[in-house]
């Protein structure tokens, strides 16, 4: 018995341990640096731990619930400042710990695509399900950060599964999970009443046969409660997000239809053709197509995603993806229309965000699994055509090695390429690690900078300087805008300096321009050219080391920069021309 019940959950452990895999690797290292939105969560879920409210002592996280944010932040996801908490709080910041709680949401995903595939599909299409999201490009990267938007994906799919499966008063649970999502991430804010009536109307309609109506109604009533709590708050809020919506009366249509004017020749048809309306209309449907290209999906990504060199999903997954959609519509119109639903309606986020025609994929995040569910039965369909059961196994082959070495392709992006590009200002990284260093010596430094406050804030990270010793100077530093901790002063530009004049050491942003005078330095590089990040005067740490002109033959490894010897990162990443 037991042997059996192991043979039949161990596609669903390989799925998981596969996951486990790509997310925990080198964790620690790779990404090798934070992003400020990422470190707001972070700090923020400190400062509860160690305080119970904010950094500058004036917000209760509880109040979150009620959609109240730090007054010193841009209003974010409610939830994630306390699902970081636990880990953040018990622990000493790191990269690892930063996205400890994020991996183990990713990999809660990747099981939950899995069970939401075999309910619509049965165990085979599942398993493929599973394997693909275990693998997929976007849901490992975002899996390997602080973003918010994999608490989003985890309780949108748990809600819905529990839709799906749940019975009589049962269908209730889906209320708390559906509720998680709302706050997990504010950019699917706007599609979690759409994406709640699809979820009810399906199961009752299809599955319960119109069963169970008061139960659906419920869900949706306390579902339109909240959205409308949330839209009553938020409206009253003077810092509130509202701008960033993308409608009509936005002031870039006004400008764009104004050009439009200016560059057409008068006739009776301008006013008719190029008016606010049409405007919006042509920006949407652009919106929608630069979503929806293959080119965005499958080959480049965007900014966000950063590898430049890959797609969001894998060149071979649009071939399944059109498979899929044909043979799902095959199989069951009602699935069909489901997912289709739900993957437009995913989109939406990111369509009526301002009026940039540039792609930003957190705020497609939800469609990633209803379309890694489409590439899953694609793929099954085409080995459904080799009935011999030799061929079969072959094609599954061909196709298991196409994935491995596309994932091996993936990877060696992933970790080899994009780390030298320096994504999230690692140059900050190092800095705070030579500041840290100087700081152990008892050398005291004034640091000039064009954001003294995010490096500011980076440092506090890197440096693991907060900390209950240190909560009277972080709170002062944030209360005070003023930016003195330990010996160390977060300055402003100021490009005439005299290094010759003090026996402090001074770290000057390349940034801030040039110097009126030159002087003997030392460079904190960037990873990407070698070029100047930060000139470093002064200096009391470096010295006496053999010193590269630029970072070269880096190794996975030297990116555990923390726990570098001295003697290691000043020769690693210190540079001397």
């Amino acid at each position: 018995m037991l042997l059996k019940t192991l043979r039949n959950y161990l596609p669903l452990i390989l799925i998981i341990l596969l996951a486990l895999f790509l997310r925990f690797l080198w964790l620690n290292e790779v990404p090798n640096a934070i992003g400020g939105d990422e470190l707001t969560y972070i700090l923020t879920a400190k400062s509860i731990f160690l305080t119970g409210t904010d950094i500058k002592g004036t917000w209760n996280p509880l109040s979150v619930f009620l959609f109240q944010y730090p007054s010193y932040i841009l209003p974010q996801a409610e939830l994630p400042y306390l699902l970081f908490t636990p880990i953040v709080g018990l622990f000493q910041f790191s990269l690892f710990n930063a996205r400890l709680t994020t991996a183990i949401f990713s990999i809660l995903t990747v099981i939950l695509v899995y069970f939401v595939a075999k309910e619509l599909f049965g165990k085979r299409i599942a398993v493929i399900s599973g394997l693909i999201a275990a693998i997929n490009p976007w849901l490992v990267y975002i899996g390997r950060t602080s973003y918010e938007s994999t608490f989003a994906m985890c309780f949108y799919l748990l809600g819905f599964l529990v839709l799906l499966k749940a019975k009589n008063w049962k269908i209730i649970w889906s209320v708390p999970f559906l509720f998680l999502a709302f706050y997990s991430y504010i950019a699917t804010k706007l599609i979690f009443i759409p994406f709640v009536l699809i979820a009810i109307l399906y199961p009752y309609f299809f599955i319960n046969k119109r069963k169970f109506g008061k139960q659906y109604l419920i869900v949706f009533l306390l579902s339109l409660i909240i959205v409308f709590v949330f839209a009553y708050i938020i409206k009253q809020s003077p810092s509130s997000r509202l701008s960033e919506l993308f409608t009509p009366g936005s002031p870039v249509i006004a400008k764009q239809v104004d050009l439009a004017r200016k560059m057409s020749i008068e006739n009776p048809l301008t006013n008719v053709l190029e008016n606010r309306g049409t405007m919006y209309l042509r920006i949407i449907v652009s919106k929608i197509f630069a979503t929806l290209s293959p080119q965005y999906l499958f080959v480049e990504g965007d900014s966000f995603f950063s590898l430049l060199r890959h797609g969001l999903f894998y060149v071979l997954d649009a071939l399944f993806l059109l498979l899929g959609l044909v043979s799902v519509y095959k199989r069951s119109l009602k699935v069909f229309f489901l997912l289709v639903s739900i993957v437009f309606i995913s989109i939406i986020p990111h369509i009526f965000h301002n009026a940039d025609l540039e792609n930003f994929t957190p705020h497609i995040t939800l469609a990633f699994p209803f379309l890694i569910i489409f590439i899953a039965a694609g793929i099954d369909e085409f080995i459904g055509y080799f009935k011999n059961k030799l061929l079969f196994y072959f094609v599954s082959l061909c196709i298991f090695i196409l994935y491995l070495l596309l994932l091996i392709n993936f990877l060696n992006i992933y970790f080899y390429q994009n780390t030298l590009r320096g994504n999230f200002d690692f140059h900050v990284r190092l800095l705070s690690k030579y500041m840290s260093l100087s700081n152990e010596n008892g050398q005291k430094i004034d640091l000039y900078s064009a954001r003294s406050h995010d490096v500011f804030i980076k440092y506090l990270f890197y440096a693991n300087q907060f900390n209950k010793n240190n909560l009277g100077l972080v709170k002062n530093a944030f209360v005070n805008d003023k930016y003195n901790f330990i010996d160390i002063n977060f300055l402003g530009c100021n490009n005439q300096i005299d290094p010759t004049k003090t026996n402090k050491t001074i770290v000057y942003e390349a940034e801030c321009g040039a110097n009126t005078r030159d002087f003997e330095h030392l460079i904190i590089p960037r990873l990407s050219d070698g070029g100047e990040s930060f000139r470093i005067f002064n200096d009391k740490i470096c010295q006496g080391f053999s010193l590269k002109p630029y970072p070269n033959s880096l190794k996975i490894s030297d990116f555990a920069i923390e726990k570098m010897s001295k003697k290691q990162f000043c020769e690693t990443f210190i540079s001397q021309r």
